[in-house]
């Protein structure tokens, strides 16, 4: 019998034919040891819920068949009883992911991953130069040493690491180099490229400055054999929608969710449309309100309804608020990325053609 690994696991279940909160992130807390130049959340400050509040929830999502956690923020390491609540969360049953910027790690949570090992632990790493490590992140260069210390504390302990990188002006010279760093400490398929960033929730402009042109992009993902194929694949999936002629054409609803600080359930990290206080009401309402989003139809005759470029482009009702307070407005960044996609595409089959004729 076939192995059948995690990955190609996780994509046949998202095709069954049964909607289910099987993936969710929670958002345990605003609170964080960095102040980013590019996080979409800074500047956000809340009283931390209860983690009984925590625990019903995981209750509440394992009863609907859940299966995997991701504990983000902020740092979810951050959070006052991170602890009681990952245990907890490991103890029903879930498949578990730690996003953290490493700083916080100690005896105590090092203690914990071994004995409840987790899925993944990803550490944002956007710079190998402490100096440029300290601008991005808002911190000093002793915060560097202590996560590199971190980082090389969970390789020894063999605990499932991951290194992400963010697509910066800032760190855009060091984004090979620092997959190369990771690749000879962790080994092939432990970094992360995040491209993509987002203005704030509050349409924070600024954070615009500090990413990267489509072209730019671009340049990196073809001198990366590895970036190029992850490109190649998302660029042949995007055609397959659920709901091509509404509004919101993603899939996220189906079978994924999220839940902010504010313990809001959402179906998008990106926006707060369709949301529930779960403070007030049950999980399973919320996760059923979710289906709203196909009801949902465009309102404007907005030109990128009838964009020959449409299935490549990464805009959506969410980003397009983000990035100008509108949902159906097009994104002149994300129609400049999506002439590169498409010319790259058609170069690709070009080449597909030009080999087969010889």
């Amino acid at each position: 019998m076939k192995e059948l690994g995690y990955n190609d696991f996780v994509e046949k279940l998202g095709k069954a034919n049964s909607r289910k909160p099987l993936y969710g992130q929670i958002e345990l807390t605003y609170n964080c040891p960095n102040k980013c130049i590019h996080c979409y959340c800074k500047n956000q400050t809340l009283k931390e819920l209860d983690v009984s509040f925590w625990k019903d929830v995981i209750d509440q999502v394992r009863a609907l068949g859940g299966m995997e956690i991701t504990f983000t923020g902020g740092d979810p390491l951050f959070y006052h009883d991170f602890c009681e609540i990952y245990k907890y969360t490991k103890e029903k049953g879930f498949l578990v992911n730690v996003f953290t910027s490493g700083y916080p790690v100690n005896n105590e949570i090092l203690t914990l991953f071994k004995k409840f090992p987790p899925l993944n632990i990803e550490i944002t790493l956007n710079s190998l130069e402490k100096g440029n490590y300290a601008k991005i992140t808002g911190t000093n260069e002793k915060y560097f040493d202590v996560v590199m210390n971190n980082i090389l504390a969970l390789k020894k302990a063999r605990l499932p690491l991951v290194l992400k990188c963010n697509g910066l002006k800032e760190n855009k010279a060091e984004i090979l180099q620092i997959k190369k760093f990771t690749q000879n400490l962790l080994g092939k398929g432990n970094f992360k490229f995040d491209s993509f960033i987002f203005p704030g929730l509050n349409c924070e402009s600024d954070i615009k400055l500090h990413r990267l042109e489509p072209q730019e992009i671009k340049e990196i993902e073809l001198n990366d054999e590895d970036m190029l194929a992850q490109r190649i694949k998302q660029s042949k999936n995007k055609g397959d929608w659920f709901n091509s002629k509404g509004l919101y054409h993603c899939n996220s609803w189906f079978s994924r969710f999220y839940i902010s600080p504010e313990g809001l359930l959402q179906f998008c990290h990106l926006t707060k449309d369709f949301s529930t206080d779960l403070k007030k009401k049950t999980f399973k309402e919320g996760f059923d309100g979710f289906l709203d989003v196909l009801k949902v139809k465009p309102k404007t005759n907005s030109k990128c309804w009838s964009c020959d470029l449409l299935e490549y482009c990464y805009r959506c009702p969410a980003r397009a608020f983000l990035e100008t307070g509108d949902q159906e407005s097009p994104v002149e960044y994300y129609c400049r990325l999506a002439e590169i996609n498409k010319a790259f595409m058609d170069k690709l089959a070009s080449q597909k053609i030009q080999n087969k004729s010889l």
